[in-house]
């Protein structure tokens, strides 16, 4: 498998193009990241996603790179969703107890605008606090400020598995 891996390895990076390369190089930038991470997910690893918990609220950047983008060179809105998701979950855990955990129930996004700029920032906090369920709101700005999508989810309570 190792020389497989190798060879196609060889193969890509020969015929690419310099943004190729530069796409090959981030995502294995994310892999070696994840590699080095006690936790987080391969996704969070690989959108080189930074996070903080501060006032309730959970932000969540991710740099805007060619990896991202869709065929018209802005981001792709699945990323945005998923930025969204993992931002709003984030908030959602850091509120509860140990041995709870949350999952996703419901999500709807509006995009209002197109993900352009250097970075993308994602600013969630909590609408709704129940013993079963969380409601959430979530925000992606651009890097000039300007909001490209709002979106609120739901979130079912579980017990987390020891």
């Amino acid at each position: 498998m190792n020389e497989k891996l190798l060879a196609l390895t060889t193969e890509l990076i020969e015929k690419a193009t310099d943004e190729e390369k530069e796409t090959l190089h981030l995502l294995l930038q994310g892999f070696q990241r994840k590699q080095e991470q006690k936790n987080g997910s391969y996704i969070g690893a690989l959108l080189h996603a930074e996070g903080e918990f501060k006032d309730n609220q959970f932000v969540l950047k991710i740099p805007n790179t060619p990896l991202i983008q869709n065929a018209l060179d802005i981001v792709h809105g699945g990323i945005t969703a998923t930025m969204l998701d993992s931002a709003m979950g984030s908030v959602v855990h850091h509120l509860l107890p140990p041995e709870k955990a949350a999952v996703t129930t419901e999500i709807k996004v509006n995009y209002v605008a197109p993900g352009i700029g250097k970075e993308l920032t994602c600013v969630a906090s909590i609408i709704h606090h129940g013993s079963k369920t969380m409601v959430t709101e979530g925000k992606v700005f651009r890097d000039d400020g300007k909001l490209i999508a709002h979106s609120t989810a739901s979130f079912f309570i579980i017990d987390r598995k020891q």
